[in-house]
């Protein structure tokens, strides 16, 4: 078992073809085991990621993207746009339950796990939202009532593309799995409005409105995941991006 995941891991970093030289970033895999009490004699059977039935998933196939949980089965994924949880309250992904990236953003996205982990085991990233074929994006901008100029703040139209219609992009949270909840971070998802913004964190600080413990939590958040070569943005606590929107279109293709 243990040489077969050698192989199966080295040829997706081989995928990848990352020429990074300045950092090194070390990810481990770790495979669960279940016990079955009921066998007569233990039987230890892997783990493995639930299939998807979404037709969501068949088209990130055809993408060459990668599972997360290939990666990094301890991982959590909640897709807020797979069940009505969002600010839209509708299931834009079809049941989607697997999060999927291309290889170079799934590397650092488990990398950010692996630093996540190292600070405290007891907590986990949770993905969001992660790779987004266009034309939901163009749902979502149909839906989304809001002043064009607001609108153009908080969501990209689909013309111009969003980070995630490239795999490029990962909407993530931070959990404590002893306890299963998750971290407070000042807002909730997809909140429209300044308190979300990173850009405005000292001025709430200040007044009270965002507490010291939310702001610690950002502050972990953006840690590890800007560690991992994850870049934050001005204007949403919870997204992170590979590239520029630039270098993004030039190197991937897009997932329409």
């Amino acid at each position: 078992m243990y040489p077969l995941y050698i192989l199966s891991f080295s040829l997706v970093l081989a995928s990848c073809n990352i020429e990074d030289h300045n950092h090194s970033h070390r990810i481990t895999k770790q495979i669960v085991y279940e016990i079955r009490d009921t066998a007569p004699k233990a039987d230890i059977l892997p783990v493995t990621p639930a299939g998807d039935t979404s037709y969501v998933e068949y088209i990130f196939k055809s993408h060459d993207l990668v599972n997360i949980k290939s990666l990094d089965s301890s991982i959590r994924v909640n897709l807020r746009y797979s069940d009505t949880n969002n600010f839209l309250k509708y299931n834009l992904y079809d049941g989607l339950r697997n999060a999927y990236f291309n290889c170079e953003t799934a590397l650092k996205v488990a990398a950010a796990q692996f630093y996540l982990k190292q600070i405290n085991p007891d907590l986990s990233l949770v993905v969001l939202d992660a790779s987004r074929p266009q034309h939901i994006q163009q749902i979502m901008w149909d839906s989304l009532k809001l002043h064009p100029d607001k609108k153009l703040f908080y969501l990209s139209s689909p013309e111009e593309t969003s980070m995630h219609n490239y795999g490029c992009a990962v909407d993530a949270t931070i959990m404590n799995i002893k306890t299963n909840t998750f971290l407070d971070m000042g807002t909730d998802f997809d909140f429209f409005g300044n308190l979300s913004e990173p850009i405005y964190e000292a001025q709430y600080l200040k007044s009270g409105e965002l507490s010291h413990e939310a702001y610690a939590n950002r502050i972990l958040l953006r840690g590890v995941m800007q560690r991992a070569k994850l870049n934050p943005i001005t204007s949403e606590w919870w997204h992170f991006s590979l590239c520029t929107k630039k270098e993004a279109m030039a190197r991937f293709s897009l997932i329409k």
